[in-house]
């Protein structure tokens, strides 16, 4: 039997280049822009999924385009995808671009996309909201600092930032901005997060898992081999706690057949020296019993440990082709 995989390319695929990407929490407004261009007549907005045009506002419309923006009010995790910009110019010419957008949804402690766009001023006390400016007659209402929301005699208030007197180690984190912005007479809520990193030696933050997501199932075909990569963040710059392993069935892997299972670890920075670890484990081969067990990455430092768990299944069998 055979497997038909079809594949659909756009017709903007040839001359399109990918621009940006945009994260932005469920139920936010969200504004994207095409790149800016120097004497062009118009800019159309694509569905790139489709290659439908995405119009401009009309009443009751969540997503619109207007010139070179396009709207979402609110967001909706169904946003998730790419977009075409199309530039237009007096020549006839056209020039594409690809944009990516991500929705993430509100979990509980998690109030920021896990991918921070937005960098840091290292070492300095003021912290600019990022997006702002983006929308007219936006007002902020609160700041947050690791989700929770920040007060205290040190932080004063601007605009659209804040000045922390004299940053030290506790004050590393993330900090989110969360302002309002009115649209023909509706609010709605816009929230941006950027990195801060004081001149400390180190900073420990609660470990997130980046992947796998916790309950993802994976298809897999018995006898095959399998790898799994887990990725977490720790902290800010080299931690002396940083644990990222994987456990079966709640045994860690050092304690199973060296034979079949193998873990490897290394670590890394970003670019605003966050520091993340990602360690892979190895299964040469896949038995009947693993489509059973948990599958569990754990995370730890100096603060505290989280999981993600994931299970294998077998893959569908492939249909005849009729």
């Amino acid at each position: 039997m055979w497997c038909v995989h079809l594949i659909f390319l756009s017709a903007f695929f040839l001359v399109s280049m990918t621009s940006e990407s945009y994260d932005a929490m469920e139920g936010d407004a969200l504004v994207v822009k095409c790149p800016p261009q120097s004497s062009y007549v118009r800019v159309t907005w694509y569905h790139a999924a489709t290659n439908k045009i995405i119009p401009a506002e009309e009443e009751g419309s969540r997503i619109f385009s207007l010139k070179r923006l396009l709207w979402f009010l609110p967001t909706s995790r169904e946003d998730s995808g790419n977009y075409t910009c199309v530039i237009h110019y007096s020549d006839n010419v056209t020039k594409e671009f690809n944009i990516n957008v991500q929705v993430h949804p509100y979990k509980q402690g998690i109030c920021f996309p896990s991918q921070i766009r937005y960098p840091n001023n290292t070492g300095r006390g003021q912290i600019v909201c990022p997006t702002f400016d983006n929308y007219k007659n936006a007002t902020i209402i609160q700041w947050y600092k690791d989700c929770k929301p920040l007060q205290g005699e040190r932080y004063f208030k601007g605009d659209k930032y804040i000045f922390i007197n004299n940053p030290r180690e506790e004050d590393d984190g993330y900090y989110t901005c969360q302002f309002t912005y009115t649209h023909n007479g509706n609010v709605f809520n816009v929230s941006a997060t950027r990195i801060f990193i004081s001149n400390a030696k180190y900073s420990p933050l609660p470990p997130q898992i980046l992947f796998p997501k916790d309950n993802d199932v994976i298809e897999v075909d018995l006898g095959a081999a399998l790898i799994l990569k887990c990725q977490a963040r720790l902290g800010i710059k080299k931690q002396p706690v940083a644990v990222v392993t994987w456990d079966v069935n709640n045994i860690p892997v050092k304690n199973l057949d060296f034979s079949r299972f193998l873990e490897e670890t290394h670590f890394f920075e970003g670019q605003d020296q966050e520091y993340y670890r990602e360690t892979t484990l190895r299964i040469t081969e896949i038995k009947q019993e693993d489509l059973q067990a948990n599958f569990t990455c754990v995370a730890m430092n100096e603060m505290e440990n989280t999981k993600a768990t994931v299970t294998l299944k077998m893959k569908e069998q492939c249909k005849g082709l009729q």
